[in-house]
């Protein structure tokens, strides 16, 4: 227990420095208070296991507060980055191609930046993650590439309540990005040293790359597709409806190399070598086979985690059955705490930022999970039983497992995803079973024979399909008939008390004490209350909150605002979204900032014009959330996904009126273009910019205006509505069309006079924007310009007497910068 306290404890300390972001100096200090408390108190010496958990809680503030720093660059590679123009670049591939958001990904080592040997100026090579948006880039690691393409720091979007997104691939050593559209921009070159392409990971991708086309010659369709996913990690297959099925069941993790399939793997290898090796009769005189077997079972693990791509997951079970089969090299039999806390540890100490890998969470908690409770609520043992009784005993134990595993990960899920799958027990217990005892050790076997012989890997090959396909059929029942519930967050306070809740209650469900029992419960009850009082009081001060929240979104380079009205009430102005559909704003930034606050529903979402920065989020937003109204200018601007999120609009029940003035509570929407004859819509001859949906939102005697992307001949029309009586001047102007030169005319800014304008773009865009003439001229006005790509998301709050306060994720400049 002393491993699992002291692994606890530098999860804490590392959890302290991320939290409280620290800096090196000022996590420095913390650990050597810590540690400094423990000698003032005598820890350190006399009490060995606390002693220890002091000194690994301070190792993990430093370690963490020192991971937190982003890597000295090379001059040459920072130039590069500061030019915004392309680099030519050349490379060596670190780990081969994986599947991204959309698209694929490699990741490499730097060698030379224009003609520049990097290795030359940084005692070690930049790592970068080099994103290819349609194709397949098959380069092993090893090999060298040469690209041309723009180079970026690592500079994640910066919401409120939002992690950094940055901080995933900085715990994987990664320090910049790049991005070609195609592995045809990417080019193969001559191998400096021949021995890179022997190594074991090249091996293990060779022998990745011959087992799937083992595969697919083998099976077809989406059992290919199934196979290839569940045996090598490649999910270039896996569709959103499959997703969808395994999700609804609860079991997402077998559409991965999860660290389950690596223990039925090495499970299967080990007690299947062994008794191979018990069949040689001169063996057990001179070794013992189990010694033998755990033995080979080793480099056998390691290759499979090569071979299925390093997931973090399987790293964490290779390090448990690692360190569980040296304990039957040297006969000392691993306790689960101790190999659990060994496997966390060792993989904390090599990259600190770990800690917040959504999978690795799902995965520490789930195994902790069976380990804690799995044996209490399991029968006892039942060495005569055979036949059917055997198998009864087996299944109880693992439906036992599941139920454990689905308790303390539930909460996790619910903080992450926002979402529970109540199904998640039946679903484990009938595809886990399936999938780890049938289709990925048939299908490991059956590929690696097909790979050298492709009819000793026939009949396999065929069992391991057969098998896909009854779990793809099942999953997609649960996916039509198994429910999704959708939820608020809970926060960090209220995951870890819905945990302790799960597991007391479970614990008080084996053989316990009456008296034990009962406090168990307690505990469970307590702990239960508290997590219910804390949702409570955090969605009673929501709606009683009665200041305006204006939030402009950091979505990248294009557009979003949440404006949260006193009440309760929501509405949602565009939706962001990238031109190429790499990157979904919907499911990244506002869905989860919207269960973070406790924002179930819409009342109004408003797309100023069908422009994929402004609308590819809106997906998400309208299959998600229940909405009241959806608003657009009727431009469908040749933009098919306009078309499609129409349907999903009238699939959902959402009213698709005709703008017209609106209440939310004390909050006034009002449309002010574009005109069409009577009533809002787009008139002909105006570019899709131009026939942007223009709102005003008034509340408190102040007022904000989202004026879409309006250019010059729009911004006129809006202008001239002063003729007929509209209000056009605001104290808040959302800047339009981001800053470009052919919007903000000085027309415009003298009819608004904003107090402050807020311009929603992203980082070192390809766009250029903002123009620096547009800043001069609100510079020049008097306004306080704000922007998402410098300053993160931008939030506004209108108090009921009209006091405005602002505030910036990434801290608000005190005042303007010159242009």
């Amino acid at each position: 227990m002393a491993l699992a306290l002291w692994s606890i404890a530098f999860a804490v300390g590392v959890a302290v420095a991320l939290v409280g972001a620290l800096s090196v100096p000022a996590g420095m200090a913390l650990a050597a208070a810590v540690v400094a408390a423990g000698l003032a108190t005598g820890l350190l010496s006399r009490a060995r296991v606390l002693g220890g958990a002091l000194l690994c809680l301070g190792a993990g503030i430093a370690c963490a507060a020192r991971a937190q720093v982003p890597a000295r660059l090379s001059p040459a590679l920072a130039a590069a980055i500061a030019s915004q123009e392309p680099s030519r670049v050349v490379a060596r591939v670190v780990h081969g191609p994986e599947v991204a958001a959309r698209g694929a990904r490699l990741v490499a080592d730097v060698e030379c930046v224009d003609g520049v040997g990097d290795l030359d100026l940084a005692p070690t090579p930049a790592r970068l993650a080099l994103s290819v948006v349609t194709g397949w880039p098959d380069f092993a690691p090893g090999e060298r590439i040469r690209f041309s393409a723009r180079l970026r720091a690592l500079r994640g979007l910066s919401n409120p309540g939002l992690p950094d997104p940055t901080l995933s691939l900085r715990s994987a050593g990664v320090d910049l990005l790049a991005g070609v559209g195609d592995p045809s921009a990417i080019a193969r070159l001559p191998a400096a040293d021949a021995s890179a392409l022997t190594g074991a990971r090249a091996l293990a991708f060779r022998a990745r790359r011959a087992m799937r086309s083992a595969i697919a010659r083998a099976v077809a369709g989406d059992a290919a597709a199934f196979l290839q996913t569940a045996v090598l990690g490649d999910r270039r297959g896996v569709d959103a409806t499959v997703e969808a099925g395994f999700r609804a069941a609860g079991a997402s993790h077998v559409l991965s190399v999860s660290g389950l399939h690596l223990a039925a793997v090495a499970v299967i290898f080990l007690v299947g070598l062994r008794r191979l090796l018990s069949s040689l009769p001169a063996l057990p005189l001179y070794a013992s086979p189990h010694a033998v077997a755990a033995c080979l079972a080793l480099p056998a693990v390691g290759f499979f985690v090569l071979l299925t791509g390093e997931a973090v997951a399987t790293m964490r079970s290779a390090l448990m059955i690692g360190v569980a089969l040296t304990g039957v090299l040297v006969n000392r039999p691993a306790s689960a705490p101790a190999t659990l806390g060994l496997a966390a540890l060792a993989l904390l100490l090599g990259s600190p930022l770990l800690l917040l890998d959504v999978s690795l969470q799902l995965s520490l908690a789930s195994v902790a999970g069976i380990a804690l409770l799995a044996r209490a609520l399991g029968p006892r043992a039942a060495r005569a039983a055979t036949g059917w009784r055997r198998l009864a005993v087996w299944l109880w134990r693992f439906g036992a497992a599941t139920i454990s595993a689905t308790a303390v990960t539930a909460p996790l899920g619910a903080h992450h995803f926002g979402e529970i799958a109540p199904a998640a027990p039946l679903g484990n217990l009938v595809l886990v079973p399936l999938v780890e005892m049938v289709v990925v050790p048939f299908g490991l076997a059956g590929a690696a024979l097909a790979a050298v012989w492709p009819a000793a890997g026939w009949l396999p090959l065929r069992i391991a399909g057969l098998a896909a396909r009854f779990a793809l059929g099942a999953a997609a029942r649960f996916g039509a008939y198994a429910p999704v519930w959708l939820c608020r967050m809970p926060d960090w306070f209220e995951t870890l008390a819905l945990i302790a809740a799960a597991v007391l209650a479970l614990g008080a469900a084996g053989p316990r004490p009456p008296v034990r029992r009962r406090r168990l419960l307690a505990g469970a009850g307590l702990a239960l209350a508290g997590a219910i009082a804390s949702l409570a009081a955090r969605e009673l001060a929501r709606r009683a909150d009665r200041d305006l929240r204006i939030t402009f979104l950091d979505v990248g380079q294009g557009d979003a605002a949440l404006i949260e009205a006193p009440g309760g009430g929501a509405l949602l102005i565009d939706g962001g979204g990238s031109f190429d559909g790499a990157f979904d704003p919907g499911e990244r930034v506002i869905e989860p900032l919207l269960r973070g606050r406790g924002v179930t529903r819409l009342d109004l979402v408003a797309l100023s014009h069908p422009h994929p920065d402004h609308l590819n989020g809106l997906h998400r937003v309208l299959e998600r959330f229940p909405v009241a109204r959806l608003w657009t200018s009727g431009d469908d601007g040749h933009n098919p996904e306009y078309a499609r999120l129409l349907a999903t609009a009238r699939r959902r029940g959402v009213a698709l009126p005709v703008p017209a003035p609106l209440a939310v509570g004390a909050l006034a929407v009002t449309p002010l273009g574009p005109w069409w004859e009577d009533h809002i819509g787009a008139p002909v001859g105006l570019t899709v910019n131009d026939a942007s949906l223009v709102l005003r939102v008034d509340f408190a005697g102040r007022a904000a205006l989202f004026p879409g992307d309006l250019e010059a001949d729009g911004e006129g029309e809006l202008v001239g509505r002063q003729a007929v009586g509209d209000r056009v001047a605001a104290d808040l102007l959302k800047v339009p069309h981001h800053g470009s030169r052919t919007s903000s005319s000085p027309e415009l800014i003298a009819a608004v006079a904003p107090r402050l304008a807020v311009i929603s773009l992203g980082w070192q865009n390809r766009f250029r924007f903002p123009d620096p003439q547009v800043l001069a001229r609100y510079t020049a006005s008097g306004a306080r310009v704000l922007r998402t790509d410098r300053d993160g998301a931008v939030t506004v709050r209108v108090s009921p007497r009209g006091a405005i306060s602002v505030s910036c994720a990434r801290g608000c400049p005190e005042s303007p910068p010159a242009p």
